[in-house]
């Protein structure tokens, strides 16, 4: 058997789909893949665009998003995707194409031997689970079975295999090949910590949970729920944890951090305990001042990898537990903790929601344009219940996860943590295929449209109904935003004025072959809405907002949680902060 038949048989195990970019280096895998009828290849217009499409399929299908790239250029450009399985613990499989064994240079002072050569695994070992180069024909089912293993163990992530282009031609069979024998790590819960975090909550008079990504991927949900009913006690959920409950849940105190709600914010700092799950409370929600966050709180922190409760942002941790979040949860089920409900603290909560809306009433007086709050509330007024959301980098980004209501059985999800411009286009390939029952809404802003709107040959070629609303406001609005806010508007390649040409999206993407819509003003918000979310195949609806739209609230650089911008009167803040 050639060793490429072997590893295709081996690949259909784990995935119905190979996401890549075609190359001499890979040609004998990709043509053993083609030859199956178990697994398919979804060719990419950039390998980029191939490795963000994996990463979304295995956020969506509970399968391995798998990327096959040819040496040197093809795999560099595939690594985006690979930062942003890692960074999010997505578990994928790469397999980069390689010389011949034998032009393979030996020495490290050497820069190439072999065409397109490089040292892979040294470049990629900052943002992979493993990475390994196969040398030995007898070892690949070794090498794959452990990549896929610790792809999905403990904190999930990506792994690299490097392929050399004569192991694929070798002949090789079932019989020799070394098989992996994968010995995972026992954790033990600390009895005395549980009972410990039981008496802290016990005790507790304004306590909130903190639901992380780790609740996610540890699939959760169905524990979390019974512990919030069991317990009564409020929540908070970071971006990438806000699909799993309601937006409108009365527990739900709602997002936190440095572009989040005034009423998240407000509700985090006056509590007295922080129970984290599976998050890493890294700046974006804590602010650069760590010892402003929350300082009456006490906090317990649980995660599953040991580096994070080592690594802690400056953050001062009560109580660490290395544990996966799933089996803490069950356990706090079991104990049935009995938090007497605070009354007072639940409708404090509840009035910092009604007095701090994110979306204000004036918005909507908007005459000229749409504003971007007003269209990410009513967005979600019209979107089904098991639609994924797939917002893009910067400011829509922001936009959508403090104005967008999300319900029951909806998923939002984006690379939150490397958050590269033009993921949503190329991921929301990988969604469709992932989850084909669903429909896949991608946004994105304008300046991230041109960072991969090749896929959008994909996305017609292979007839995915994706609806995309693309966020016109004519340039980089975040960079704007930030630029305002350090150098006194003093931009540099932001928008047409200092630099930054941007193309008619609707006149390139029907070259594409995908229909358009465009909207203007809030008038014409509920219509195209419904006419692009209720569209026969792929579109992209054009959304006209203002150059100078910002985004509101966001955190004073510096200041505690609770002091965003626009500034509130000093005497309001206090107001708020009072015991």
């Amino acid at each position: 058997m050639k060793a490429s038949d072997l590893i295709a048989l081996k690949l259909s195990e784990y995935s119905d789909y190979v996401f890549s970019g075609q190359g001499g280096s890979v040609v004998h895998i990709l043509d053993s893949l083609y030859k199956r009828e178990d697994i398919k290849i979804i060719p990419s217009q950039n390998e980029q665009g191939a490795s963000l499409a994996a990463d979304a399929y295995s956020r969506t299908s509970g399968k391995l998003g798998i990327v096959v790239t040819t040496s040197g250029p093809g795999t560099i450009n595939a690594l985006q995707g690979l930062a942003c399985s890692y960074y999010d613990s997505i578990p994928a499989l790469y397999f980069s194409g390689a010389p011949v064994l034998n032009t393979i240079k030996k020495s490290k002072k050497l820069r190439q031997l072999g065409f397109q050569e490089m040292e892979i695994q040294e470049i990629v070992k900052s943002f992979t689970k493993y990475s390994a180069r196969i040398t030995d024909v007898k070892k690949i089912y070794y090498e794959i079975e452990k990549c896929v293993f610790l792809a999905k163990s403990g904190r999930p992530g990506p792994c690299l295999i490097d392929l050399p282009d004569d192991i694929q031609r070798m002949e090789t069979n079932l019989e020799e090949q070394e098989i992996f024998k994968p010995q995972e790590a026992e954790i033990i819960l600390d009895s005395k910590k549980i009972e410990t975090v039981c008496g802290m909550i016990e005790s507790s008079k304004k306590p909130i949970f903190i639901i992380g990504n780790g609740v996610k991927i540890s699939d959760s949900k169905k524990e979390m729920d019974k512990l919030l009913k069991i317990t009564n006690i409020p929540y908070a959920t970071t971006w990438a944890a806000t699909d799993m409950f309601k937006t409108d849940d009365p527990r739900n105190v709602g997002s936190f951090g440095v572009y989040a709600t005034r009423h998240g914010n407000f509700s985090i700092q006056n509590s007295d305990l922080l129970i984290i799950l599976g998050s890493r409370l890294n700046t974006s929600l804590i602010g650069s001042n760590a010892k402003l966050f929350a300082p009456k709180a006490k906090k317990v922190l649980i995660d599953i990898d040991p580096a994070e409760l080592k690594e802690e942002n400056h953050l001062k941790i009560d109580l660490k537990l290395n544990c996966n979040v799933k089996d803490f949860i069950n356990v706090l089920n079991n104990k049935k903790i009995k938090w007497k409900l605070n009354q007072e603290w639940l409708n404090k909560i509840n009035n910092f929601k009604k007095k701090y809306p994110i979306v204000q009433e004036n918005y909507f007086e908007q005459k000229k344009n749409v504003n971007p709050y007003v269209f990410f509330d009513t967005l979600s007024n019209y979107t089904s219940e098991d639609d994924i959301i797939i917002p893009d980098a910067s400011a829509n980004l922001v936009w959508a996860y403090q104005a967008y209501k999300v319900s029951k059985k909806q998923k939002m999800f984006t690379a939150l943590n490397h958050s590269p411009m033009g993921y949503s286009v190329a991921a929301s390939i990988g969604a469709s295929l992932g989850s084909p029952k669903n429909n896949i809404i991608a946004i994105i802003g304008d300046g991230s449209m041109q960072m991969n709107i090749q896929e959008l040959e994909n996305i017609k070629s292979l007839n995915l109904p994706i609806k995309i609303f693309l966020i016109n406001n004519k340039g980089y609005g975040m960079v704007k935003q930030t630029i305002d806010t350090w150098l006194g508007g003093k931009y540099v390649g932001c928008d047409e004025k200092s630099g930054l040409s941007l193309p008619d999206f609707q006149k390139v993407s029907k070259s594409y072959g995908i229909s358009c819509a465009e909207i203007n003003n809030h008038n014409d918000l509920k219509e195209k809405i419904e006419y692009t979310l209720n569209f026969k195949g792929p579109i992209l609806c054009d959304v006209k907002l203002d150059s100078g739209e910002k985004i509101i609230p966001k955190l004073k650089a510096g200041s505690p949680i609770h002091d965003m911008l626009p500034a509130l009167e000093d005497s309001e803040i206090k107001s708020n902060m009072v015991d």
